[in-house]
């Protein structure tokens, strides 16, 4: 039979509205072996109304319990214990001389263990149970105003058909419209498989990197390729004939797989001038090229083997260690031809930023990896600046290490830096 007595002293224990004399009256009632159902009940109860969307089972009910029992005890067996000569007292304070100390039952101490427990447990099970809050969006801030986190794996893949793919939220794993490709979003990376190309003209896929982005890509050959930010790479899907033939924009990092009966060759789209574009012919070989069309050359830097370069009708082969520098936009009449330190080139590859030279040239780097405007105020075409910093962090600590050098001041709003000539 339910306890009416049990219920009300229940709630009114949870709504913070019993007595003293009502709490021990409750916690002997808890004691009882003949409520422990009539209890699992209101506890589930109590949950319910709370608000939380979990019930509660029958074995978390009886956990709760079974901690309240055991550390309570029956109140029952320490009552036999006193004819035993069992001392069941403690003292609340020290006594004062010749005063006698203030006693109460031990059982009574532990039934408000039991109430501690009972709470403890619930505030366990609300935490487990519990439904996330919603999260504010936060808004990044820095010393110079507003800031901006860095790019990461971010491209599009545009097939035959014409049909474009947002590679983050494609579904990973095998390109189901396209069998022999694979997504893989953890590592950034889209692998064509070694597949048999059909009859007829092959078929070319477009993989294209936006502003703060970066994407791998494992060819039909086996060559893989790394796009930078702002970058596209037009390839077949099966390579055919004698040649192995792509183009490029932006900036890609090769690294071919060799191949003596098929040169590789890569043409680079120049989209400030209407003549020939730049090809760069490889047998196998590492090497980097950047054609961003807001820098003013075409740059093929190479680290590993050997690469034949080629504009209108100029021609030269570069060795490792060398870099190519080609005018952008314009009909090629030379080719100049100088060392470089690779390791500096390709940088961003490995995840870096690494400065030598003019700001304007820096804040484009910074422009395309963290997809923000660039302004200046004041003359800062004398300024100049070397140092490396990872491409992991915020655009505020990368502004922060070029003004340590002085003279410039930043400030962002509106996904836009403006850049300030201090001196």
């Amino acid at each position: 039979m339910q306890n009416r007595r049990l219920d009300d002293l229940f709630f009114r224990y949870c709504e913070k509205k019993i007595t003293d004399e009502e709490r021990e009256e409750l916690m002997t009632l808890l004691l009882a072996d003949d409520n422990r159902e009539q209890i699992n009940g209101l506890i589930d109860q109590f949950i319910r109304s709370d608000g939380t969307k979990h019930s509660l089972s029958d074995e978390t009910a009886d956990d709760i319990l079974s901690s309240i029992f055991s550390a309570t005890s029956h109140h029952s067996d320490n009552a036999g214990a006193r004819g035993s000569g069992w001392d069941e007292s403690v003292t609340g304070e020290e006594s004062g001389p010749g005063e006698p100390g203030a006693t109460r039952p031990m059982w009574l101490f532990k039934l408000a263990a039991a109430s501690v427990v009972l709470f403890l447990m619930y505030a366990g099970y609300r935490w487990v149970n519990r439904v996330p809050p919603v999260q504010p969006v936060a808004v990044m801030q820095s010393v110079y105003g507003d800031d901006a986190a860095a790019g990461g794996n971010k491209a599009s893949l545009t097939l035959a058909d014409g049909q474009t793919y947002d590679l983050n939220t494609i579904t990973e794993g095998n390109l189901s419209v396209q069998p022999g490709t694979t997504i893989d979003k953890s590592k950034g990376e889209v692998i064509y498989g070694k597949t048999i190309a059909k009859d007829g003209s092959p078929a070319y896929n477009v993989l294209r990197t936006p502003l703060g982005g970066q994407y791998k890509i494992v060819l039909p050959d086996g060559s893989k390729a790394w796009l930078n930010a702002g970058s596209s790479l037009k390839y077949p899907t099966a390579f055919t004939g004698n040649r192995r033939d792509v183009e490029m924009s932006g900036e890609v990092y090769f690294e071919i797989e060799p191949d003596k009966t098929r040169p590789f060759l890569v043409r680079v789209v120049d989209k400030n001038v209407k003549g020939k574009d730049m090809e760069i012919t490889v047998l196998g070989t590492h090497f980097n090229i950047s054609s961003y069309g807001d820098e003013p050359t075409m740059q093929t830097t190479l680290l590993e083997g050997s690469v034949r370069v080629e504009k209108d009708e100029v021609t030269k082969v570069l060795s490792p260690g060398q870099q190519a520098r080609v005018a952008m936009g314009e009909a090629a009449h030379e080719i100049a031809v100088k060392t470089v330190d690779t390791e500096s080139v390709v940088a961003w590859k490995e995840g870096r930023f690494e400065f030598n030279g003019n700001i304007r040239e820096i804040m484009r780097q910074i422009s395309r990896w963290y997809d923000l405007d660039v302004r200046y105020e004041g003359n800062v075409e004398r300024k100049s600046f070397a140092g490396t910093i990872s491409r992991k962090n915020n655009v505020s600590e990368v502004l922060k290490m070029l003004e340590m050098t002085g003279g410039i001041q930043f400030r962002i709003d509106d996904r836009k830096i403006t850049v300030k000539n201090t001196d």
